[in-house]
């Protein structure tokens, strides 16, 4: 009775916290994107627990005030060697049947670096992680096979295998990104649909798994993108349950 208690007080008075991986190659976009959420979504930091100052309307009373887009524009963002984090407190910007869920959420993310000497330290996080986010640059054509390779790795991984039942399949979300959607070089969603990744539907059959359009620079699609894969998470708690914060 004790323990029933104790589960149920805990899960009325903490939020629910997803660890979710950001990968990628390099110079998709990956720690852009991070950037970006840090904007539009609070941090669950004691001093910065407040709604972001920043929104991406252009104009307030009258006067020009920057968008969230101008200030990552103005930002100088490195690649990532190792790793970045960032807790957020997600909010939903839509009214759904899982809105009341939506409003106990925290997301940690997980920048992990895309160089290729740093890529084999990824499955080190894949068995704490609920959910994965790989960006892809759609204006880097002559790579698109080398996203596809390593979007399999990542599918195929030992660290996928349940020791229960032997089954290799992955049992969280993967949300991919078709990034630079703003830049006129950039392949469409569609056309990326039924070129190389066309593959990756076989391959990820089983796989919770979605290709969306977003431009990080731009703020275009990324509330939305999130929006998918939080309702993804809130369906796989019966795979992945959440950690409480």
């Amino acid at each position: 009775m004790f323990h029933l208690a104790s589960s149920l007080y805990t899960q009325y008075t903490k939020r629910e916290q997803y660890n979710i991986l950001i990968l990628g190659l390099d110079n998709a976009g990956k720690t852009t994107f991070l950037e970006h959420i840090k904007l539009l979504y609070p941090s669950t930091t004691a001093n910065d627990s407040k709604k972001p100052k920043h929104s991406n309307q252009e104009a307030q009373d009258g006067e020009a005030i920057r968008t969230t887009s101008d200030i990552i524009k103005s930002k100088r963002i490195l690649p990532t060697v190792g790793q970045n984090t960032t807790t957020i407190k997600f909010e939903s910007s839509i009214e759904t049947h899982l809105s009341s869920q939506f409003k106990n959420i925290n997301l940690k993310f997980w920048d992990l670096g895309g160089q290729k000497s740093l890529r084999n330290m990824w499955s080190r996080y894949f068995k704490q992680c609920h959910g994965i986010i790989f960006i892809i640059d759609s204006t880097d054509t002559e790579r698109f096979q080398e996203c596809y390779d390593t979007l399999i790795d990542i599918a195929h991984d030992e660290s996928w295998i349940d020791e229960n039942n032997g089954d290799a399949t992955v049992n969280v979300p993967i949300l991919m990104l078709a990034n630079k959607q703003d830049l006129p070089q950039a392949v469409d969603l569609v056309s990326l649909k039924t070129g190389v990744f066309i593959k990756l539907v076989s391959e990820l059959e089983a796989t919770d798994s979605k290709l969306l359009s977003v431009s990080v620079l731009e703020n275009q699609g990324l509330k939305e993108s999130l929006e998918w894969l939080v309702t993804r998470l809130i369906y796989n708690k019966t795979n992945r349950m959440p950690e409480y914060k």
